[in-house]
C-alpha cells in the first residue's frame, strides 16, 4: 500500500505516482501569472563550481514557470563568478547573482536574507546548491504546494530519503530526532519539540513559502538555520498551514565527514534549540542540558539499532562501530 499516513501537526503530501507531473508544471505556468515564483540558491563558492550545481542549473532551463532565479553566494572569486554568469546567461528565466562576502555573519542564513529582501515575488523557494540528483519535478511539486490557492499553504518544507547505496542523513537519524525525543523524555511533550517532530526532514534546506513570510523569518547564521526558520514558522503560522512535500527517493548531495564538519554542526544545532526552548519557557541551565545529554545517549542507542535494522532489511551495508562513534562524537556537542 502506497504511504499515505498523516501522523504529525502538520500536512504530509506523498508522492504516490509520476503520471501528474506534467500537469503540475502546466497549472504553474497559470499560477505563476497571477503570483510569481521566484527560486533562490545559496550557496559557497565551492559548491557554485561543482558538477552538481551545473546540473541543477540545466534542470531548471525547462521550469518556465520560474519568474527569476537568484544565486546568493559568499566566499566567492572572479574566476567562478565569471563561470556562473556564463551558466545563467543560457537560462529562459531573469536571473542575478547577489554576493554576500560582506555580510556578518556569512553563510547560508545571510545568504537566504539577502535574495529574500531582493524580490518581489509572491512565493519564494530554496534549492541547495550541491544536490547532485535535483530533479525539476520535485521542485514544481514543492512550489506548488504553496502556489495553489485552494491547498492553502504559507510554508512547505521537502523531506526525502537521505538513502543511495547506504544510509545517510546522520545528523537527522542520529542526533536531531532522538534529540528532541531526549527532550520530551526529560521536559515531557511541548508544543514546539511535537511540531518540529512532525517533520520527516526537519533539517532538509529545500522550502517554498508565501513573500510575506520569507520578509518574517529571521536571519540565521551556520547550519543553524533550518532550525531557526522551522521555530519562527512555528510561532507564525497556524500547522495546518504547513506541509512537507515528498521529493523523492536518491536523494544524493555533498557527504560530510563526521568528525568535522558533521560534529561541529550538531553544536550550533544543539544550541539552536536550547536558544529556541528556552525563549519558550523551558529551562536553559546546565542541569537542564545534561539531563537532556544522558537522555539523548538512550534515545541514540535506540535511533542506532532502528537503522541498523534498516540497512539490514535492505542489503546496504551498516559500519555499526563507526556509527556509534559519531554517536559518541554527537553526545560530546550537546553540552
Amino acid at each position: 500500500m502506497s504511504d499515505f499516513a498523516q501522523s504529525g501537526l502538520i500536512s504530509t503530501l506523498q508522492r504516490l505516482n509520476d503520471t501528474h507531473l506534467a500537469r503540475i508544471e502546466d497549472e504553474l505556468c497559470e499560477l505563476s501569472r497571477e503570483k510569481a515564483i521566484a527560486l533562490v540558491l545559496p550557496g559557497h563558492g565551492a559548491d557554485l563550481a561543482r558538477p552538481a550545481f551545473a546540473h541543477i542549473l540545466g534542470e531548471l532551463r525547462g521550469a518556465t514557470w520560474l519568474g527569476e532565479i537568484i544565486v546568493s553566494a559568499n566566499a566567492t572569486d572572479d574566476a567562478t563568478l565569471a563561470v556562473v554568469r556564463s551558466q545563467l546567461d543560457a537560462l529562459p528565466q531573469p536571473t542575478r547573482i547577489l554576493v554576500n562576502d560582506t555580510a556578518s555573519p556569512a553563510g547560508k542564513g545571510s545568504n537566504l536574507h539577502a535574495a529574500f529582501a531582493q524580490t518581489d515575488a509572491a512565493i519564494l523557494a530554496t534549492q541547495d546548491c550541491d544536490v547532485a540528483s535535483f530533479r525539476r519535478a520535485d521542485l514544481a511539486r514543492l512550489c506548488y504546494a504553496v502556489a495553489h490557492p485552494d491547498l492553502g499553504y504559507r510554508f512547505a518544507k521537502a523531506y526525502y530519503s537521505r538513502v543511495t547505496d547506504r544510509l545517510y542523513g546522520r545528523v537527522s537519524r542520529l542526533f536531531f530526532a532522538p534529540l528532541l525525543h531526549a527532550v520530551v523524555r526529560v521536559a515531557g511533550h511541548h508544543p514546539l519539540v511535537d511540531f518540529l517532530l512532525s517533520f520527516r526532514y526537519p533539517l532538509a534546506g529545500e522550502i517554498a513559502l508565501t513573500r510575506e513570510l520569507a520578509a518574517q523569518l529571521p536571519a540565521a547564521a551556520g547550519w543553524n538555520v533550518e532550525i531557526s526558520h522551522l521555530c519562527e514558522v512555528f510561532r507564525r503560522v497556524d500547522p495546518r498551514d504547513v506541509c512537507e512535500v515528498d521529493g523523492g527517493s536518491g536523494y544524493d548531495h555533498k557527504h560530510q565527514p563526521a568528525a568535522t564538519a558533521l560534529a561541529g554542526m550538531a553544536a550550533e544545532i544543539a544550541r539552536e534549540l536550547f536558544a529556541q526552548l528556552a525563549a519558550e519557557g523551558l529551562p536553559a541551565d546546565p542541569a537542564f542540558r545534561s539531563a537532556v545529554a544522558r537522555a539523548y545517549r538512550r534515545e541514540a542507542a535506540h535511533a542506532l539499532r532502528r537503522s541498523a535494522a534498516l540497512a539490514r532489511i535492505n542489503a546496504f551495508p551498516f559500519d555499526n562501530g563507526a556509527e556509534r562513534e559519531i554517536v559518541e562524537t554527537f553526545a560530546a556537542r550537546i553540552d
